[in-house]
């Protein structure tokens, strides 16, 4: 009969452990699934400001053609 006590009570401590286990795994799930779109909104917003960055590339190109075309026009003033 003790023996079946002690079965018993190791068998509740492996259980309580395997759900200790189990809440942990379940915790450490949702916080990689919260790093997850924390990375996806970063890779987005690294996505949109690289394309901003190109768009005010070329703004800048066009603006240095404007001045030097001005530039050019002065000059054939002067």
């Amino acid at each position: 009969m003790d023996l079946l006590k002690q079965l018993e009570s190791k068998m509740q401590a492996l259980v309580q452990q395997r759900n200790q286990l189990k809440d942990e795994l379940d915790a450490l799930k949702a916080a990689g699934a919260v790093g997850d779109r924390e990375l996806q909104s970063l890779r987005t917003r690294l996505e949109d400001a690289l394309a901003e960055k190109s768009i005010l590339e070329k703004d800048r190109e066009a603006v240095k053609e404007q001045v030097a075309s001005i530039l050019r026009a002065l000059e054939a003033l002067g």
